[in-house]
């Protein structure tokens, strides 16, 4: 018998987790395990014949909220080439209403509720020996034209019993996200999240997680992303395993989902020596309200998170991600911009302002009506309103979203848009809010843009605004690109031009010993014609070496080198250095 493990990833460079612990707890059975990866991106033709092309007689699908229309798309139109083969769905958007599911899509033949690791082998190892299927906890089922839900099974209590869910190797996982979770189950109470509904936290110990770390780190895996959803709750288990880590050494990167304000001065003596690149910490803000927080159960010390991120940012080795969620209960558009504002001070590496989605069986939605709720009744459940916020409002955090991802998560345009800041008195929500009304005002959602194309626009916007000093921020502008690579061409309205005696002056620069020696030691093994490949000369209006403080920037003309071989790249791609003359 051959059976046949799969999803539909959001994208591909995502990887699967739950089909490896599926394959990993099924190795005993006297059966043919495959496993094939598809995405949501595909088209559907291509991969209901590539799942036929392997004649499955068995295909079991892992289903998400951002994959189930695709899969049932799948499973109707596999059932209709490959009518024998048996359908089994499993994973969080098919565990709630698994019934109400199998009703409306005869083409289900069981669907695995909850944590599969026991209770798939079990199930495969029925349907090889035609064995019923009443005893079996933790599924839904067809038969004799009915459909029989058994009871629910128990959460694995020793979670070192699973097997290592990559233990046959990572082979066709090259250039892809590798997952990992050390606990499972979540002390806080989130309505939004389904990890609410389970309380408690479970662990692997301390020696199996070693094991498995030290095994991605041999195999040189570029990133592993830990799904623990807060990893560390229990602080000092935390710290143990950040210091197996930084024992093991390597070069793989770790990235955690952490509560900010459960982090301490113990924890952070630890991580102030880690090296750069090595942790990547996503930290869920989701709102500073108090209200709202109080309404879904999420208790947050937004002033002790505060704190300990600003102490994180000044060791500049770890890279920072907070998030927002809009529409939770209580968040009118007017607080959202103050949450908005709150994160955006602390100057995260990354901001992400997701929207609210009503999961099954998530608390939020079992309590919809409450807070007048209104959302798509198609996956991913995302809201369109509620009492305190309306669908047009949402849309306009749409648009910030968008150019949020495009300018600041990018940090291509850093120093530009703090110096927009000012006139809006550093209210960065109103900014990314008038920005959104020109960029829709002028089209440009319309379109996809080039990297140039958007220092263009950013231009526009900024010389639109009453009060800016033009000349400045095209100096600001052109220190944001020059900041990054060595330039060819420059944005459009950038003054650039190097006249034949500036260039002269260049390149005589690059061929003194002197001068190499001075600002560019590091470099001094290098020919003058490599060196000024890795290295700049820009000319500027202004000081610019006096950011961050644009608004106290003098007008003089100012030579700056642009050093782009540094070690550090995670958090700056260059350092500048102010020189008197060429």
């Amino acid at each position: 018998m051959k059976i046949l493990l799969t999803s539909l990833n959001s994208k591909f460079i995502h990887s699967n987790l739950a089909i490896r612990y599926l394959k990993s707890s099924c190795k005993n059975l006297p059966v043919t395990l495959l496993m094939d990866e598809f995405t949501i991106n595909d088209k559907m033709e291509k991969v209901i014949g590539e799942i036929y092309r392997h004649r499955p007689d068995i295909v079991a699908f892992s289903c998400y909220i951002w994959n189930i229309e695709e899969t049932l798309m799948l499973v109707e139109s596999l059932k209709k080439v490959a009518p024998e083969c048996i359908i089994v769905l499993g994973g969080p958007e098919v565990s709630y209403n698994s019934i109400g599911l199998m009703e409306e899509n005869p083409e289900i033949d069981f669907i695995v509720r909850g944590e599969g690791e026991v209770t798939f082998p079990i199930l495969m190892g029925k349907i090889i020996s035609d064995q019923p299927f009443d005893d079996v906890e933790g599924i839904t089922y067809r038969i004799d034209g009915g459909i029989i839900e058994n009871r629910e099974r128990e959460l694995i209590k020793d979670l070192d019993t699973i097997p290592f869910p990559y233990e046959d190797g990572f082979e066709g996982l090259e250039n892809r996200i590798i997952y990992y979770e050390t606990t499972r189950g979540c002390p806080f109470q989130c309505q939004y999240c389904l990890s609410s509904i389970n309380k408690g936290v479970r662990y692997l110990s301390l020696d199996r997680v070693k094991r498995d770390i030290k095994t991605f780190i041999d195999a040189k895996i570029p990133q592993v992303k830990l799904v623990d959803r807060t990893f560390n709750c229990n602080p000092k288990r935390a710290r143990a395993i950040f210091k197996m880590i930084m024992d093991v050494g390597g070069s793989t990167n770790f990235h955690f989902e952490i509560c900010g304000d459960l982090l301490d001065q113990e924890t952070l003596d630890l991580l102030k020596d880690a090296p750069a690149g090595l942790f990547q910490f996503e930290i869920g803000v989701q709102s500073t309200r108090e209200k709202t927080l109080e309404a879904i159960k999420r208790k947050t010390n937004f002033d002790a998170l505060s704190k300990w991120v600003k102490k994180l940012k000044g060791y500049r080795n770890i890279h920072l991600h907070l998030d927002l969620i809009a529409g939770l209960p209580g968040e009118d558009y007017l607080s959202f911009q103050k949450s908005f504002n709150d994160v955006y001070e602390l100057k995260p590496d990354r901001l992400q302002l997701g929207f609210l989605k009503l999961l099954k069986g998530s608390g939020m939605r079992n309590n919809a009506e409450n807070w007048g709720y209104e959302y798509t009744s198609y996956p991913p459940y995302e809201i369109l309103q509620n009492k305190d916020i309306t669908y047009a409002e949402l849309l306009m955090l749409k648009d910030v979203e968008d150019l949020v991802e495009k300018y600041y998560n990018t940090h291509r345009f850093e120093n530009s848009l703090d110096y927009l800041g000012l006139f809006f008195h550093w209210d960065y929500y109103s900014l990314y809010e008038s920005f959104a009304q020109y960029w829709r005002g002028k089209g440009y959602n319309k379109v996809s843009h080039s990297l140039m194309r958007l220092y263009e626009i950013l231009i526009g916007f900024g010389l639109s605004l009453k009060g800016v000093d033009k000349d400045l921020f095209k100096d600001l502008i052109k220190l944001d690109y020059v900041s990054l690579q060595k330039p060819s061409r420059y944005p459009k309205g950038i003054k650039a031009e190097q006249s034949k005696e500036k260039k002269e002056r260049i390149r005589r620069f690059f061929n003194d010993p002197d001068n190499i020696r001075k600002y560019l030691p590091h470099l001094k093994e290098y020919t003058p014609s490599q060196i000024s490949r890795m290295a700049h000369i820009e000319f500027f209006d202004y000081d610019i070496t006096q950011i961050p403080n644009a608004d106290r920037v003098i007008k003089r003309p100012t030579m700056v080198l642009f050093d782009y071989n540094i070690s550090n790249k995670i958090f700056e791609k260059s350092r500048r250095i102010r020189i008197n003359s060429l």
